[in-house]
């Protein structure tokens, strides 16, 4: 099949992934800070939506790649094996939070496919592929860590969010989890810095060189 470049859709969706993500999780903090919970599972609830409709594009297109092959051999591995990951991840989330159903399930999917996603961008930066193996593995890092700390970030909502106990949500917010919800949102943006950066390292030069 002929090469289909799709990168620059690829990276726009994993950004605005990023960017919904941190956006929901202000919103979330902002009013348990306030003790707001119902506005804070609306908040929940609406970014779930959005990240839901980001999965399903992510999801197809990882699986348009895995059957079509569109890339040259193993870089259909490398972009579209983690592509179908996050997908489903983000679809999972989307699904247990508009089930009502604890959301930590999804995090435990996370931590498995963001060590998977790590280690695709570890061999691919060991084997030197793509014109950028740093910015890539810079990326793969980012975002695998970035699904590694869903786990946290899932409890956090089951437990202080939409908790089983509607007292729960009244109860304050331990130190420790307001600090794992500070540094997945940090890695969030380090994450959608990482794609903005490797997009300026190759959509450009793909731009250049349309195929």
């Amino acid at each position: 099949m002929a090469f289909i470049d799709n990168l620059g859709f690829e990276l726009d969706a994993l950004v605005l992934v990023t960017a919904v993500v941190f956006y929901t999780g202000i919103w979330i903090w902002w009013n348990q800070s306030r003790k707001r919970p119902t506005q804070a599972v609306h908040h929940l609830r609406g970014g779930a939506v959005l990240l839901g409709i980001l999965g399903g594009f992510l999801t197809m297109l990882g699986f348009w790649g895995e059957f079509t092959w569109p890339l040259p051999a193993s870089y259909n591995l490398l972009f579209y094996d983690p592509t179908i990951l996050v997908g489903i991840l983000l679809l999972g989330f989307w699904a247990t939070v508009w089930a009502g159903v604890p959301t930590q399930y999804v995090g435990v999917v996370g931590v498995v496919s963001g060590a998977g996603v790590i280690y695709y961008g570890a061999r691919a930066y060991i084997l030197s592929l793509t014109q950028e193996p740093l910015e890539m593995f810079l990326m793969y890092l980012a975002f695998g860590a970035l699904a590694v700390l869903s786990y946290p970030a899932t409890l956090f909502l089951d437990w202080y969010v939409t908790p089983t106990d509607p007292e729960s949500t009244a109860a304050p917010v331990p130190t420790v989890w307001k600090l794992a919800l500070a540094v997945f949102l940090a890695m969030a943006v380090l994450a959608g810095v990482a794609s903005i950066l490797m997009g300026f390292s190759t959509v450009w030069s793909h731009l250049a060189k349309a195929p």
